[in-house]
């Protein structure tokens, strides 16, 4: 599996030759092994990309990312059913019980809950036991929609005079950016799983074509959380190359997962793996989520 995530935020045109991506521009040539390469981010509006090359990144299980004029992701470009055994699994995924689905949900969110706690731990900042305790109240399908009351006290405690839903705070336009990242990954991971990602666990918006992906990033969330309250934003109007630098990083990020220490970009094929496992099985114990362990490291 590939481990380069490639950010171009010059214009160039994007081509293939001899299993090589090919950056060029005016001034200079560039060319990277497609096996080396996991993420690809085009942030410039002046970039040509050639099909081949597209058909190549499919082919190699690499995620595309564009940009919009904000250089938030706006768009992904995942492989589309590489599995081998896709129809299998799929089909185990249509059929897959709501009692088995509600158990998935409860897992997940028990897991997200725990991460919460995490973050505020590391930070030294209030409730953190709070929400140890909550997360081991979660019930079958979050019926008791534990997560929202967790989500009320963490978000109060992690930033000072913070609005999630406040589109001028920087800061919402760092985690957004953060979680665009994770979700692209784990769109990629989860069609390399062989799984359908329209049809969630929880998640059953018809017009979403990501439900299952938006199910499995939950976990994933505090990491980048973490990250945004680590950097020094104060300034900062609009996010500047150095910041998504550090946003992006994150993928590289150890996180424990099966008691493993794993990248999270590793972590989401771990994931999605597990959940193809988890409904094909029809057992909740093959299910495998991130825990966090550590704050991130990119300054």
């Amino acid at each position: 599996m590939g481990w380069r995530i490639l950010q171009i935020t010059r214009p160039c045109k994007l081509s293939v030759k001899n299993r090589q991506l090919v950056c060029e521009n005016n001034e200079d040539k560039l060319t990277l092994p497609l096996e080396d390469i996991s993420v690809v981010i085009l942030e410039s509006k002046q970039i040509i990309i050639s099909n081949a090359l597209l058909s190549e990144l499919a082919e190699n299980n690499i995620v595309l990312f564009t940009c919009n004029f904000s250089h938030i992701p706006s768009g992904c470009f995942t492989p589309f059913h590489n599995h081998s055994r896709y129809s299998e699994i799929a089909w185990s995924q249509v059929e897959a019980s709501e009692p088995l689905k509600k158990r998935i949900w409860q897992e997940i969110i028990r897991n997200k809950i725990c991460n919460q706690a995490s973050c505020l731990k590391f930070f030294n900042l209030k409730y953190h036991q709070k929400l140890f305790e909550i997360a081991k109240l979660v019930q079958s399908g979050d019926a008791k929609n534990s997560e929202a009351f967790a989500a009320n006290i963490y978000w109060k405690n992690l930033f000072e005079d913070f609005n999630r839903y406040n589109d001028q705070d920087i800061r919402n336009s760092a985690l957004n950016y953060g979680y665009a990242i994770i979700r692209g990954c784990m769109a990629r991971s989860v069609v390399g799983a062989g799984l359908l990602p329209c049809f969630g666990v929880h998640h059953a918006n018809k017009l979403n074509a990501f439900n299952l992906v938006d199910d499995l990033i939950e976990p994933f969330r505090p990491f980048v959380d973490c990250q945004v309250n680590k950097l020094n934003l104060t300034n900062l109007k609009e996010l500047d190359p150095q910041t998504k630098g550090c946003l992006v990083n994150i993928l590289t990020q150890n996180c424990s997962i099966n008691k493993e220490e794993v990248t999270l970009l590793r972590a989401c094929d771990m994931v999605a793996l597990s959940v193809a496992k988890t409904i094909k099985s029809k057992n909740i114990k093959y299910l495998q989520l991130p825990l966090l362990k550590k704050l991130p490291l990119f300054e």
